[in-house]
């Protein structure tokens, strides 16, 4: 594994604490929808949002005609803006890493799932200004876990499969990264995650 020239990090659940079902919570709250029915919306129509082939007016909009909710349709609040930067945080310990790997010589990057609100906070947050390279998923089209934007990025980069590390904290996106022969590790806990990279030399 002593090849690896460039790590490349996922941003929500790596990068920046945060879990899904902290916004399904507060809008199932604050709308009165029912959270496994949100759940449920947000499968099947965050792909499009993430992919940038909706704005997030539509995604809403989507959801709340899922969900029959009439609150929710009457809304023009970006809701992830406000509930993003309400309970999502740097986390800093994995930004060390990051930056104690471009330190070392490694090229570092970023592959996300992510649309045009929550990048806008995450940039205004400094946390990215130190990577190399950004592949964020609602502005090339694709997002995790399709094959295409893993092949994207192997085509926008100037190194080999052998020579990337991918870190995410899904399973599914981890395995489909390695199906495209890139070397992946599934982030549980920053403690595995030192170990894990300390294992491959880096």
């Amino acid at each position: 594994m002593s090849e690896i020239k460039c790590v490349l990090f996922d941003i929500g659940g790596v990068l920046v604490e945060w879990h899904m079902s902290w916004i399904t919570s507060e809008i199932s709250e604050r709308f009165d929808i029912e959270e496994s029915k949100l759940t449920s919306a947000f499968d099947k129509h965050l792909k499009k949002l993430d992919s940038g082939k909706i704005n997030e007016k539509t995604f809403w909009d989507y959801i709340a005609n899922e969900t029959k909710s009439p609150l929710l349709t009457k809304t023009d609040e970006s809701l992830w803006n406000t509930y993003f930067r309400k309970n999502a945080k740097p986390n800093d310990d994995v930004k060390k890493i990051s930056t104690s790997l471009k330190q070392q010589g490694f090229s570092i990057g970023i592959i996300s799932n992510i649309e045009k609100v929550t990048h806008k906070i995450v940039e205004d947050w400094n946390i990215l200004e130190n990577f190399d390279y950004k592949f964020m998923s609602y502005e090339i089209g694709y997002s995790k876990p399709d094959l295409e934007i893993y092949e994207y990025v192997l085509e926008h980069l100037p190194f080999s499969k052998n020579e990337l590390l991918f870190i995410d904290d899904k399973k599914s996106n981890v395995e489909s990264a390695m199906k495209c022969g890139i070397h992946s590790l599934h982030h549980t806990s920053l403690s595995d995650l030192k170990i894990s990279l300390n294992s491959l030399g880096l």
